[in-house]
């Protein structure tokens, strides 16, 4: 109870802090609002949100001289320019100026905020990246800048370059993320990023880059790189070799139709997540992947890829693949070398017609599996799956109309099943089945009928984790399950089944044991009073 009362009290304590802070001048000059976030360490954010308010000039904040504003928000406006005189506050720490009209000549006054900025969004201006960027100069404590959806000015025959030593002089110490998404860039000088050494994060997505820019070599902490939506066709060989701190690399939608043996030398120790979707590869990378130690997800979805033979022998200990949307078939080794690591599987859009189980069976860990979205060549799924050592299924949009509970006979443990957007209208195989053989079973998008099996499922506690979601129809109605409306039109015309309190070992049929829960509830109930008196008696 006192914990519950301090609780209460440091809630209420927060939200005063939160109403306190307002600006009811700044409200009435703008469409501006004020407030304070606390967090639970009692820092305190002070935030004014100028965002979409239609400032054609920075806001007057003079009424504000008294607050310690950190977060000045001024988003989707057409501020064209700032002034010294525009910034009285030199303490705030994060600034928004993204989709306004700002060019490089009439933002010199941000080097004013140098002492204290942490994060500073301009995507979206008028700014130049190519040409004087010292606007910036001096943002000692810089980390994060964000420069998307600006322009490259010198160009010529579509060929636009981000120049050398652009960074060079602005001594941006501290920055550890680099956005430039979206800027039109179809290439990097080598030494264009000399000056930002310190980053560990830089984001070239969407712009027209054919190659890895040899410029990256140059940031030996990086950890995170994004190339997605661009125009790369191959990784050549030593395309990384010096980053031996990168730990994610992001190549989905590019041109990719080859990546070299030796293309990630250099991140054997580091590299943990790459993502090659939506490209033009025919195969499994092998060559390239084998010597990755560290790697643990693959995603390699929507590619060109047909079948997978001695793919995965490699240093690694893969645990997620992502192989949705290749036109596959499955062999009893389309997996080898995965048996003991992999522990998430997506094989969604593979035009499969069942489940292959043999394929599967050797994936000891294997606890998640989605084969959404595939075409299974029978309305009835009957596919066992005692073999398997799933957890949770994923099986929804693959149209199917009826489930026998022999599919989940001799299971292993309980599974979590998603039929989702299937055609779905009676749930009969849950009680039919071992009892307790569901964590979970969401049947939502489906024409299920409410009925006394719908009751039973939801009252018996045959599903005994998350239970039953979805909805039903009754009479024209539309029910979500477990609700206080269906419980009672079910008590209408069903008896109300009994609770079942735990989940035995052994699995048993549903409807089996019904006629001994009973009697099970009476020993424990016997069982419980005797440890009790035996204890009131010691």
């Amino acid at each position: 109870m006192i914990l519950l009362t301090l609780a209460i009290a440091l809630f209420m304590f927060t939200m005063k802090s939160f109403a306190d802070f307002r600006c009811p001048v700044l409200e009435k000059q703008t469409s501006c609002t004020c407030r304070e976030d606390v967090w639970w360490n009692n820092d305190r954010l002070t935030i004014v949100n100028c965002s979409h308010a239609n400032l054609k000039t920075m806001p007057n904040l003079s009424s504000l001289s008294n607050r310690n504003v950190t977060k000045l928000l001024l988003r989707g406006n057409n501020i064209s320019s700032i002034s010294l005189s525009d910034l009285g506050f030199k303490n705030i720490t994060e600034l928004d100026l993204s989709k306004n009209t700002l060019e490089n000549h009439a933002i010199g006054a941000l080097s004013q905020l140098a002492p204290y900025i942490t994060k500073l969004n301009l995507a979206r201006n008028r700014i130049a990246i190519d040409q004087d960027l010292m606007f910036m100069k001096d943002l000692s404590v810089l980390t994060e800048l964000i420069m998307d959806s600006n322009m490259i000015h010198n160009y010529q025959n579509d060929i636009q370059v981000l120049p050398n030593d652009i960074f060079r002089d602005l001594r941006l110490h501290s920055l550890r993320k680099l956005s430039l998404s979206s800027c039109g860039i179809t290439s990097i000088g080598p030494r264009a990023f000399v000056g930002l050494e310190s980053i560990k994060e830089i984001d070239l997505t969407y712009n027209y880059l054919e190659n890895v820019p040899s410029a990256l070599l140059h940031l030996r902490n990086l950890q995170k790189l994004f190339l997605g939506g661009n125009d790369i066709s191959t990784i050549a060989t030593n395309s990384f070799h010096s980053l031996t701190s990168l730990e994610k690399i992001v190549l989905d939608y590019n041109e990719l139709s080859s990546i070299e043996n030796g293309a990630f030398a250099g991140l054997e120790e580091s590299l943990k997540e790459l993502e090659l979707h939506g490209n033009y590869l025919q195969q499994i990378p092998s060559a390239a992947l084998k010597p990755l130690r560290k790697l643990l997800f693959l995603k390699i979805s929507k590619n060109d890829i047909r079948t997978i033979h001695n793919a995965f022998q490699g240093n690694y200990q893969l645990d997620m693949l992502y192989l949705d949307s290749n036109p596959l078939t499955f062999t009893k080794t389309t997996f080898q070398g995965l048996e003991h690591s992999l522990e998430t599987l997506f094989l969604r859009e593979v035009g499969m017609t069942s489940i292959p189980v043999s394929s599967l069976a050797p994936l000891k860990m294997l606890s998640y599996l989605d084969v959404s979205h595939n075409h299974f060549h029978r309305q009835t799924f009957d596919t066992s799956l005692s073999a398997l050592s799933i957890k949770t299924l994923v099986m929804s949009n693959n149209s199917l109309v009826h489930i026998s509970p022999s599919a989940f006979l001799n299971m292993r443990h309980s599974i979590g099943l998603d039929l989702d957007n299937n055609n779905i209208s009676d749930i009969s195989f849950i009680v039919h089945a071992p009892l307790c053989s569901f964590s979970y079973v969401d049947i939502t998008g489906n024409p299920l009928e409410c009925d006394c099996d719908v009751e039973e499922i939801l009252h018996s506690g045959t599903i005994f984790d998350m239970g039953l979601t979805g909805f039903c129809k009754l009479r024209n109605t539309v029910y979500e399950l477990g609700s206080s409306k269906l419980e009672e039109q079910l008590h209408g015309f069903c008896n109300r089944s009994e609770r079942i309190v735990w989940c035995p070992g052994k699995f048993e049929s549903n409807r089996a044991v019904q006629s001994n829960a009973g009697l099970t509830l009476m020993n424990v109930w016997i069982c419980f009073v005797s440890v009790l008196l035996n204890k009131s008696y010691k």
